[in-house]
């Protein structure tokens, strides 16, 4: 499921790639452990389940730390900044499901060093569409 990438200046628009994560129990218990949002619709299957979900609904900016972690480490890697990141959450994620990050390169402003990426976050487990996002990064 991981391509191979083209390095620095070797991006152009059009060019796509994607890669896997898992909402482990791991990645659960550490979000909790950090930022300590314990909203019970994130924490009770009981209480999700009387809201109509099939049990706990994963916290969205689980997603964004997949986003910042492909970004970051598997493209484009390296010396990079994240400028901006808009998220658009489409349906809940649940302990254990498998989500993978399709990006494709959409605009590249080498006079500036910047790279824009559109992300669908497909949430493979439950075949649907988890989130959306439009995401700019600084190349040093």
């Amino acid at each position: 499921m991981t391509h191979t990438m083209p390095a620095g200046s070797d991006i152009r628009e059009g060019f796509r790639t994607t890669h896997r994560y898992s909402i482990s129990a791991e990645v659960y218990e550490d979000f909790l452990a950090a930022y300590r949002d314990t909203n019970p619709m994130h924490t009770d299957d009981a209480f999700a389940r009387r809201h109509g979900f099939p049990d706990r609904v994963m916290h969205g900016t689980i997603l964004n730390g997949f986003i910042s972690h492909f970004v970051g480490v598997y493209f484009p890697g390296g010396a990079v900044l994240l400028h901006s990141v808009n998220t658009q959450y489409k349906t809940p994620c649940h302990l254990g499901d498998e989500i993978d990050i399709e990006a494709t390169v959409t605009q590249v402003a080498e006079s500036v060093r910047v790279l824009t990426m559109e992300m669908v976050l497909r949430n493979v487990t439950r075949d649907r569409i988890a989130a959306k996002a439009k995401v700019q990064v600084g190349l040093l």
